[in-house]
């Protein structure tokens, strides 16, 4: 019995723009899994790619609309990139005033604690 090889999906971050001010209830760490996905992506886009400039090498293949395949998947790939990119923005910007309020609550606690000694 043949076993199936295709891979899941990864849950990434949802695609909805949050706007600049609203803060999650949470801490909303992007997992090393989400980026090797989109790696993982970009890798099987530019193989595609490759193939299509081989087989484009072939004199009796339409060479314009290999052209036109080819367009396509750069275009796919961006768009692709650009929504993952601005999911994972929008968690890091997140995440990273999340820190940052840590960051100046132990500076403060600390600057508060020296000043009693």
């Amino acid at each position: 019995m043949a076993t199936s090889k295709a891979k899941r999906t990864v849950p990434l971050a949802q695609l909805q723009r949050r706007s600049p001010n609203s803060e999650p209830a949470e801490l909303l760490p992007v997992k090393a899994h989400v980026y090797q996905a989109i790696a993982e992506l970009n890798g099987g886009f530019e193989k595609v790619v490759r193939d299509l400039q081989t087989v484009g090498r072939i004199s009796f293949l339409p060479s314009d609309r290999i052209t036109a395949m080819h367009d396509l998947i750069c275009r796919v790939r961006a768009q692709a990139n650009r929504d993952f990119m601005m999911a994972v923005h929008d968690r890091e910007t997140a995440n990273a005033s999340h820190f940052g309020r840590l960051c100046a609550q132990r500076q403060k606690e600390a600057g508060d604690y020296s000043a009693d000694n």
